[in-house]
C-alpha cells in the first residue's frame, strides 16, 4: 500500500508539473509563442516527437534511478527558461520539457505493467486526479507559489521515484520494470495494440484541435491546464464509481463507448449552440480524450504481461501515437486560422467525422471484446500466482506432486514459475534457457 501511494503522488507530481508549465495557455506563463509566433505547443511537440526517436535506444538508461534524477534537475530549468518569454528561450523551454516529458512518462509507467490488474486501472486515474488537485491549488495560492512548484515538483516527482524503485527492488522478483531483453523487443504486438495506437492517435488530434482553434479564438476559458485538470477529476470519480458497483476493473471498459460520445457531443455543441456552448464543447472533449487515454494505457500494460512485451517500447509508441495526433491536431487548428472560413465550424466538421471514424473503421466493439479478453488473461494469471503463494498446503502437495511424477528439480523450478502466473519469455529470462 506504501509503495502505491509512493508511485499515485509521484506521477501526480509530474501531471502536475506539465499542466502547470506545458499546456497552454499555461497558468503560469499564459500563452508563450516561439520564433515567428508559432504556438509553444508547436516547438514542444516537435522536440518531444525527437525525443521519442533519440530516446529510445537510451531509454533504459534514463529510466533508471540517475538517469530520473538528471531528468528532474533539466525540467526545473524549465521555469527559469519560460519566465524569460522571448522567442529563443521559448523554444529553449520547449526542447526541456519534450525531453523530461518523454523520459519521466516512459519511466513512471514502466513501473505499472507489473502491478495487478485493478492497481494499474486505478493507480493511472488517481495520479491523474492528483496532479489536477496539486494544480488545483497551486493556483489558488497564486504566482508565486506556482514559480517555486515549477521547479520543485519535477524533482518532488524524481524523489518519488528513486523511493518507489527501491521498494520495488526489496520486494518483487520481477525483472527492472524497465528491462528489455532482445526478444522482447523483437515479439510482434497484437493487432489490437496497433488499433489502439490509430484510435488514440485520432482522438489526441481532435482533443489538440479543439484547444488550439480556442486558444487562437482567444477563448482560453473553453480549453486549457485547468479544464483538462478538472476533468481529470470527473474521469476519476466516474472511473470509482464504476469500479466501485461493479466490484471489478473490467466494469471499466464500458467507459470505452462514452469516450466517442462525449467527444462527439462536444464537436456538435461546438458548431451548433455557438460560443455559450464553448465551455461545455470543451469539457466534453477533454473528458473523452483523457478517458480514452487512461483505459488504453492500462490495456497496453495489460499487453505487456501477457504477452512478454517491452514495456519500453509498447509505451514509448503509446506516447509516440498520443503526440504525434495532438501535433496533427495543433497544425491543422493553427493553419485554420489562417483560412477565410470559421475556424469553429471547420474543427466541428473534422470532429465529427474523425470520431465516427475512430469508433466505426479503428477501434470497434470487436477491438473492445479483444482488450477485454486479454485482461481476462490477465486476472487468471493473477489468480494462479496468488494460488501459489497461498497456504503451506499448497506448496506441500506440489513437493508430493513432484516426488510420485518423479518431476526433476529443474522442472519443478519451472513448473513453480509457471503456477505464478510468469510466461515463458520470463521464465525463460530467469532460468537462462530457451524458450
Amino acid at each position: 500500500s506504501e509503495l502505491f501511494s509512493v508511485r499515485m503522488l509521484g506521477f501526480g507530481f509530474f501531471w502536475a508539473w506539465l499542466f502547470l508549465v506545458a499546456v497552454s495557455p499555461s497558468p503560469l506563463f499564459g500563452q508563450l509563442t516561439g520564433p515567428g509566433g508559432t504556438p509553444f505547443e508547436l516547438w514542444e511537440l516537435c522536440f518531444r516527437l525527437l525525443a521519442l526517436v533519440v530516446v529510445g535506444g537510451v531509454a533504459r538508461q534514463l529510466a533508471t534511478t540517475r538517469g530520473v534524477w538528471v531528468l528532474a534537475v533539466l525540467s526545473a530549468g524549465v521555469a527559469a527558461l519560460g519566465l524569460a518569454q522571448n522567442a529563443g528561450m521559448v523554444a529553449a523551454a520547449a526542447l526541456f520539457v519534450g525531453v523530461a516529458d518523454t523520459c519521466m512518462f516512459v519511466g513512471w509507467l514502466s513501473f505499472f505493467g507489473y502491478l495487478h490488474l485493478g492497481e494499474t486501472a486505478l493507480l493511472i486515474t488517481l495520479s491523474y486526479a492528483v496532479g489536477s488537485v496539486v494544480l488545483f491549488a497551486l493556483y489558488g495560492m497564486g504566482k508565486g507559489a506556482m514559480q517555486a512548484a515549477s521547479v520543485l515538483l519535477p524533482v518532488a516527482s524524481a524523489v518519488s521515484f528513486v523511493l518507489a524503485y527501491r521498494s520495488f527492488a526489496q520486494t518483487s522478483d520481477a525483472p527492472e520494470p524497465w528491462a528489455t531483453s532482445a526478444d522482447a523487443s523483437k515479439t510482434p504486438l497484437p493487432p489490437v495494440v496497433y488499433r489502439l495506437y490509430g484510435a488514440l492517435a485520432a482522438l489526441a488530434a481532435l482533443f489538440a484541435l479543439f484547444s488550439c482553434v480556442m486558444v487562437r479564438q482567444g477563448v482560453q476559458g473553453a480549453s486549457g491546464p485547468l479544464v483538462q485538470a478538472g476533468c481529470c477529476i470527473v474521469v476519476a470519480c466516474i472511473a470509482g464509481a464504476v469500479f466501485a458497483l461493479t466490484r471489478q476493473v473490467k466494469g471499466m471498459y464500458g467507459l470505452y463507448r462514452l469516450a466517442p460520445l462525449a467527444m462527439g457531443a462536444g464537436f456538435c455543441c461546438l458548431g451548433m449552440l455557438g460560443g455559450q456552448s464553448w465551455t461545455a464543447a470543451g469539457g466534453l472533449v477533454m473528458f473523452g480524450f483523457l478517458t480514452f487515454e487512461i483505459l488504453s494505457l492500462n490495456d497496453f500494460c495489460n499487453a505487456v504481461k501477457v504477452r512478454g512485451l517491452s514495456l519500453v517500447r509498447v509505451l514509448g509508441f503509446a506516447r509516440l501515437a498520443i503526440t504525434g495526433g495532438i501535433l496533427g491536431g495543433w497544425s491543422i487548428g493553427y493553419a485554420t486560422t489562417f483560412l477565410p472560413l470559421d475556424p469553429t465550424l471547420v474543427a466541428m466538421a473534422v470532429g465529427i467525422v474523425v470520431v465516427v471514424a475512430a469508433s466505426t473503421l479503428v477501434f470497434t466493439e470487436k477491438e473492445m471484446f479483444s482488450v477485454q479478453g486479454v485482461a481476462d488473461e490477465r486476472i487468471l494469471s493473477e489468480e494462479a500466482a496468488t494460488a501459489s503463494r497461498g497456504e503451506g498446503g499448497f506448496a506441500q502437495s506440489l513437493v508430493a506432486f513432484g516426488e510420485i511424477w518423479s518431476v526433476s528439480k529443474r522442472e519443478m523450478e519451472v513448473l513453480d514459475l509457471l503456477l505464478k502466473g510468469r510466461n515463458t519469455l520470463y521464465i525463460s529470462q530467469q532460468l537462462f534457457i530457451a524458450t
